[in-house]
């Protein structure tokens, strides 16, 4: 009986069964990907594609391939999507928070003219006060903004906006899960002044800290 196989799609979705010839094509569309998830009749377990001798040759013609029709996207466009993300988050921050934080008499606190030290301490205790409410309403929403777009359609705005988007290592769709593991992985690269982003200054395929340990990267679209 001919071997058949199935796999993982990067929606998350079982696809299958295929033969070996139907599995190289999804392989040359762009469909499977090294780390893709793939099940063989015969062993009964699922691995990833690179695992599988018969499709090391195709996979790493397609991994050729996208290294030489992709582009890393450098540390400036990259600043550059950061801070029109922040707009847009920001944005929608203001909109959910406003009809929660309004009937509360949750307000944002004002900067005193006189910066003697009991106004200083004063703001500083009202901005506690008022990071307690406004933290928990807006990560949620960063969240939410940052892994389901990235998940859906690898970018946020931000990166759309500059022609960009992430991948896998191997050039596959990064998927909801290792866009939650990224968006994770990209808070440790904002501790120390931001210095695993400037990490992108030090290797040739511009992967900032969170890349690295997410196993993705930026790249142009065009």
């Amino acid at each position: 009986m001919e071997v058949q196989y199935k796999i993982i799609g990067g929606d998350g979705i079982e696809y299958g069964p295929a033969t070996l010839n139907e599995l190289k094509e999804w392989i040359l569309d762009g469909r499977v990907a090294a780390m893709t998830r793939v099940w063989r009749s015969d062993l009964s377990a699922w691995s990833a594609a690179d695992r599988y001798t018969e499709l090391r040759p195709d996979l790493a013609r397609l991994h050729a391939a996208a290294a030489q029709q992709t582009r890393p996207c450098g540390f400036w466009a990259r600043l550059a999507a950061y801070i029109l993300d922040g707009f847009v988050m920001g944005a929608i921050f203001v909109m959910v928070w406003t009809p929660i934080a309004t009937p509360r008499h949750w307000t944002v606190p004002e900067i005193p003219q006189d910066a003697t030290q009991a106004n200083v301490e004063r703001l500083r205790d009202d901005l506690s006060v008022w990071m307690d409410h406004a933290l928990p309403i807006f990560y949620p929403i960063f969240v939410l903004y940052d892994v389901l777009l990235v998940g859906s359609f690898g970018a946020t705005l931000g990166k759309m906006a500059i022609g960009a988007k992430i991948t896998l290592v191997d050039g596959s769709s990064i998927g909801y899960g290792r866009a939650l593991l990224r968006w994770f992985a990209a808070r440790l690269s904002e501790f120390c002044c931001f210095f695993g982003y400037f990490v992108i200054f030090t290797n040739p395929q511009k992967r900032a800290l969170h890349d690295w340990l997410a196993g993705t990267k930026v790249v142009y679209t065009k």
